[in-house]
């Protein structure tokens, strides 16, 4: 009986208190400050990843993921020298944002019910076309199939190259594909991250 009682009060209290406008706008800034906390966190784990920085440094670049005899990844794509193949993904992750839907009373408490504009794959893949395939991307094989051709792939300085910093000699072995873990355990890490925020229920 002492329980139910103590439920009952426990619950009238935090319906008095969902009608707080101090409380809400405590409860939003917290739970925004967790948001903003995993999100930043998304972000330094995209920009230090050896993909990103590795495309990000264009063809000169070394090979910081580890993948190629010579050369990088970037040469090795094709990408046109001065181009920044990452440069859309972070912006996008840049206006990724939290919408507080509600904030309501529960037996555990004041919770904040909200939702995120997470990108999805298909929009990552919608920004990242490959550069000598129309309608395909670079984002979407380099963490599928692969990209076919290393055998094929020479580091060397060619006007016939995009990027300068290397050609695909059709005479060589065409075996061997490029696989790189990328944004698809960046982004299961972000949802985790996302669904452990305290005070908050997610929809």
């Amino acid at each position: 009986m002492r329980g139910k009682l103590d439920l009952a009060i426990k619950q009238s209290i935090n319906r008095q208190l969902a009608k707080d406008h101090t409380v809400i706008n405590q409860t939003r800034i917290f739970v925004e400050k967790q948001f903003r906390m995993v999100l930043n966190q998304l972000i330094s784990d995209f920009e230090s990843h050896p993909l990103t920085q590795e495309l990000k440094g264009g063809p000169g670049s070394g090979n910081k993921t580890g993948t190629l005899r010579e050369g990088n990844v970037f040469g090795f794509i094709g990408f046109d020298a001065g181009y920044d193949p990452v440069q859309p993904i972070e912006e996008r992750l840049k206006m990724t944002d939290i919408i507080i839907r509600k904030r309501s009373s529960s037996p555990k408490g004041f919770v904040a019910t909200y939702s995120v504009n997470i990108p999805t794959l298909s929009e990552l893949y919608s920004m990242t076309p490959l550069p000598w395939a129309n309608g395909a991307s670079w984002l979407q094989q380099i963490e599928g199939a692969g990209i076919s051709g290393l055998g094929q792939y020479m580091h060397i300085e060619s006007k016939f190259s995009r990027s300068g910093a290397g050609v695909q000699l059709k005479n060589l072995s065409s075996s061997g594909r490029l696989k790189i873990k990328y944004m698809k355990p960046l982004l299961r890490k972000f949802e985790k991250d996302l669904n452990n925020i305290s005070g908050a229920q997610r929809i």
